[in-house]
């Protein structure tokens, strides 16, 4: 074999090389995406049934409240509650049309981004949904009323208003702050990693990890 062969057998077998290997690629590429819309599909269907609970809710709690026009503490409670699920059921529709908005045609970084931010969202819109613990004493006079019909605020005692009242304040701060913390930032903290993975799965935290060593090799 002269040189000139050798050249050509020797072109030809790049061509040959990158060929596959921009094959593999796409390949790839192809089964991240398709992955990636059956995560998004899941995600899609777990906020739709979501918005049908939080409608729901919503509805019920609008019957009682009509039912019973009152400046009391049931119908307050069922105020209160209403607003955190009509919070719920906006945060899931945005999330729903966030989803039917993502382009799988952009590339795998780019729609990697998206899916952090759609998780962050719901991470946000949890963390908005949960300071309604503090108001936990909203479903203690609710349920008192609906089943027992019994005004529970009106027969406690003035030492116990002000304990539960007391108790709720320091459960708000409480929970504040805990919140506060709740965000990818922290992400390096075990209670943070573990509460984000349950809220929103590994895939917020995998994202995070990875942002946050950018960020410190930025810096």
């Amino acid at each position: 074999m002269n040189l000139d062969n050798f050249r050509n057998t020797w072109q030809q077998q790049n061509s040959f090389n990158e060929s596959a290997i921009t094959i593999n690629q796409s390949m790839l590429s192809e089964t991240k995406v398709n992955k990636q819309m059956k995560e998004l599909s899941n995600m899609k269907w777990a906020r739709i049934i979501e918005s049908v609970i939080f409608f729901f809710i919503i509805l019920l709690l609008g019957q009682y409240i009509a039912k019973n026009v009152s400046v009391s503490a049931p119908v307050i409670s069922a105020l209160i509650l209403a607003v955190f699920a009509i919070v719920g059921l906006a945060g899931n529709i945005g999330q729903i049309v966030h989803i039917y908005n993502i382009d799988y045609a952009k590339p795998i970084s780019q729609l990697q981004k998206d899916i952090y931010r759609l998780c962050s969202h719901k991470l946000q819109l949890t963390k908005l949904l949960l300071m309604s613990a503090p108001f936990y004493m909203a479903y203690v006079f609710i349920g008192f009323d609906v089943l027992f019909e019994i005004d529970l605020f009106a027969h406690l005692e003035q030492h116990m208003v002000w304990f539960y009242s007391v108790s709720s304040l320091v459960l708000l701060i409480a929970t504040g702050c805990v919140l506060a913390k709740l965000n990818y930032t922290n992400i390096k903290a075990p209670w943070v990693k573990r509460a984000i993975a349950f809220i929103v799965g590994e895939r917020l935290v995998t994202m995070a990890l990875f942002i946050k060593s950018i960020e410190l090799s930025d810096s």
